[in-house]
């Protein structure tokens, strides 16, 4: 079946789970940790304003409420930030201001990131640490306009075909016209389902198709 999905770039998948790590998979530290002072909270949250439109700023004030919002370093260059003693909330890949929610922020807020979906049996491969390959995308029903607007750098996330949870989150390697030759590799994955991130958040389940299966099930418990 996955032959099937994955025509000539099978064999590309295949390579990607034995080269590719994200951030994530390996162990990491955190170096220090900072209360975010009101001018610099004010920064971030007008760029996750910015970065996700369909994020209230009431919503973005509940996530990273003043006076507690604070920034942890690790020791992969990764910024995580978070409110308390609460799990991360949003994450700055490499301390170049690109910013991403974990996915425990997006299973409580769904509706704030674009995202691809894929055939289920594809998960296994993500969740090993491959990065997306297009021919695994589904497209929409109303074909591809209904990706939306696509762009290189973009962040999106990925959910399974019959389950409203994301499994990851990634930023675009592609363009509009380039995504709609569905081929070659889509999305760099940078947050996953049973990573180091998603254990450090608390090792939440959304719903019962998030198992310790090596594939997300579909599920239509929200």
């Amino acid at each position: 079946q996955l032959c099937e999905l994955y025509p000539t770039d099978f064999v590309l998948f295949q390579r990607f789970l034995s080269s590719l790590i994200h951030m994530f998979k390996k162990s990491y530290t955190a170096q220090g940790q900072n209360l975010l002072s009101k001018k610099d909270l004010k920064a971030l949250k007008s760029q996750l304003c910015e970065l996700y439109p369909s994020l209230t700023e009431k919503e973005v004030d509940e996530i990273l409420p003043e006076g507690q919002a604070k920034v942890v370093k690790l020791d992969n260059r990764c910024l995580l930030y978070s409110a308390g003693d609460a799990p991360a909330a949003f994450f700055d890949a490499e301390g170049r201001s690109e910013l991403y929610p974990t996915l425990y922020t997006l299973w409580q807020y769904p509706h704030i990131m674009q995202e691809l979906t894929i055939h289920p049996p594809v998960s296994k491969f993500v969740l090993n640490g491959a990065d997306l390959m297009l021919p695994g995308v589904l497209v929409p029903a109303n074909g591809v306009v209904g990706f939306g607007t696509v762009t290189k750098g973009q962040p999106r996330c990925i959910k399974i075909d019959g389950n409203p949870y994301a499994i990851a989150v990634g930023r675009m390697l592609v363009n509009q016209t380039q995504m709609e030759k569905l081929k070659g590799k889509g999305m760099e994955v940078l947050h996953v389902y049973k990573d180091g991130l998603w254990a450090q958040c608390g090792k939440v389940k959304p719903n019962a198709g998030f198992t310790e299966e090596e594939e997300v099930a579909p599920c239509s418990e929200s």
